[in-house]
């Protein structure tokens, strides 16, 4: 029995300018009940689809139908934006009269628990995705419509939104990042292209499988096509020299006195009259296999390429810590810390946010500002080490100068060409370079990061939270790029399908102020998922 439609979407269509058309074409419709997950490359116009269904902006052509309630989680950097209040009692003021059900929401859905007296700036990403889930429970809607809510998670707060979305009575459709997740939470895949929108049975891995099994198809149509156009052309070549052999050959027989003039001439006009016959009848058989092999071209979008060179091939010891604490101000934030990196070792850490992960990184390296500390024990580093540490706001990029400018700062001994060939590589050309870093997205702040840190020579990358803000079709070139380096790399990470597909070789938890060893690799995905919830119902984050 097919289930009653609560919102349709006619036709859509959204216009940036008069020159360029963000996408068309879009037919969609939800139902009570749906779980939909929205995916689509980096500009495609996820955001601006849902600011659309949720009746925030005008799209350029259609129309939306809808009598129920929605409600839209923007990105955190739009909530961060809009934000004014001082403290998190003023912000839930501002929403409702009856702030304490917000409170009350937040705590018992999403096991947050706030103080109120709390400055809101100090909120983490998470955190302030969950005050705004609360604040649009708060408000009873039928729909939801989640714009990448899950940036900036840890595993626990991943599990309470999953818990909640799973419970939820209405529909919802969520863009996200973390494939590992869509596949627990979603049901139908809306694929969203410049021509509108392909609806796909299944969670995102079935999605994924779909796609391979229509590439693989579009790639043997195209090469079937290609064949007979080889064909139909062979054919056509073969006649015209036939049809000129016939003429050469009736020419001769009068030349020799076989025939007379009125008998060649007769040969002559029924071979150029064949001869055109069949001319034009090839003519359109190659008109129309050339057709075809334009119609089977396989459609693919400009992909990032990623390619990362290790400084040297040869296995060192890079990173040696025996013993170690990690101090942040007065606090111990990890005791007895064992870390053994070389040439090749591909390590994750993960743990609840705040725990330590990006703070030992960078007091590692020498890098964190404030008072971190790494204290007593062994702590040994590889004399020349080249290590580059891509964070999870990419604060090496500067926003204050341009795409290209920044290329030239972080490589100055590389040629103008070949930072301009590198940038290109990652899809900024032509006058796209002189852009301010400032007006960039988040996923182009992404793309410009790794062009920055791919083109020298390192020993160790260490990578924090890498695939957020960044599209399926980067994160599958950044997934290449890495299986291919040979360097030692670490990562800090929750995503789970990025950890399982880039070869982890050893797996660490911050657990009770501790670094441990997990019992299982990203490789074997729900073993290793539950092991580190484990951890923390234990309480032991």
């Amino acid at each position: 029995m097919q289930k009653k439609s609560i919102l349709l979407a006619d036709n859509l269509a959204y216009q940036l300018s008069s020159t360029r058309t963000l996408f068309e074409k879009v037919q969609v419709s939800i139902a009570s009940g749906d779980r939909i997950a929205l995916v689509g490359s980096n500009g495609v116009g996820k955001s601006t689809l849902l600011k659309i269904l949720a009746g925030q902006i005008t799209p350029s052509n259609g129309s939306v139908w809808c009598k129920h309630h929605i409600y839209y989680l923007p990105q955190i950097s739009t909530i961060k934006q809009e934000i004014t209040a001082d403290t998190v009692l003023d912000f839930l003021s501002s929403k409702s009269d009856e702030w304490w059900q917000i409170e009350e929401i937040l705590r018992t859905q999403f096991h947050t628990n706030l103080d109120l007296s709390l400055s809101i700036s100090n909120l983490s990403g998470g955190e302030l995705t969950k005050l705004f889930l609360a604040i649009g429970l708060s408000q009873a809607p039928n729909i939801l419509l989640l714009d990448e809510p899950t940036n900036h998670m840890d595993l626990l707060a991943l599990e309470n939104l999953r818990q909640f979305l799973v419970n939820f009575a209405g529909a919802y459709i969520i863009v996200s990042h973390k494939p590992f997740f869509l596949n627990q939470v979603t049901e139908v895949t809306w694929e969203l292209t410049s021509e509108g929108v392909k609806v796909y049975g299944g969670n995102f891995s079935e999605y994924r499988q779909q796609k391979e099994i229509e590439l693989a198809a579009a790639v043997r149509s195209h090469e079937v096509a290609r064949k007979e156009l080889k064909r139909v052309q062979t054919t056509a070549m073969q006649e015209q020299q036939r049809a000129a052999q016939s003429q050469r050959q009736g020419r001769a027989k009068f030349l020799n006195g076989s025939i007379d003039r009125m008998s060649a001439g007769l040969i002559k006009t029924k071979a150029e009259a064949a001869s055109g016959n069949a001319k034009k009848k090839h003519e359109i058989s190659v008109a129309k296999a050339t057709q075809t092999v334009a119609d089977t071209k396989v459609k693919t979008t400009k992909a990032t390429s990623i390619q990362l060179a290790e400084k040297a091939q040869k296995r060192r010891n890079l990173i040696d810590i025996q013993d170690a604490n990690l101090w942040v101000s007065e606090r111990l934030l990890i005791q007895n810390i064992q870390l053994h990196i070389t040439t090749g070792d591909r390590i994750a850490i993960v743990g609840a946010n705040g725990s330590g992960k990006s703070t030992l990184a960078k007091a590692i390296l020498g890098m964190e500002q404030s008072a971190a500390v790494l204290a007593g024990g062994e702590i040994l580093l590889a004399p020349g080490i080249k290590a580059v540490y891509l964070d999870q706001t990419y604060e090496l990029v500067n926003r204050q100068q341009t795409i290209l400018e920044n290329m030239q700062a972080a490589n100055p001994s590389l040629s103008y060409q070949l930072l301009r060939q590198q940038l290109g590589h990652f899809l900024f050309k032509y006058d796209d370079v002189h852009k301010s870093a400032s007006v960039l997205s988040g996923g182009e702040l992404a793309r410009l990061a790794i062009a920055i840190i791919s083109i020298s020579e390192i020993d160790l990358l260490i990578l924090d939270e890498p695939t957020n803000n960044l599209d399926i079709e980067t994160v599958e070139q950044m997934i290449v790029g890495i299986n291919e380096y040979q360097g030692a790399l670490w990562v800090i990470s929750h995503d789970l399908d990025f950890l399982n597909r880039i070869n982890i070789t050893q797996s660490y938890k911050l657990t009770n102020q501790a670094l441990q060893i997990t019992s299982y690799l990203p490789n074997t995905p729900q073993q290793y998922y539950q092991e580190l919830l484990e951890c923390h119902q234990l309480g032991n984050w």
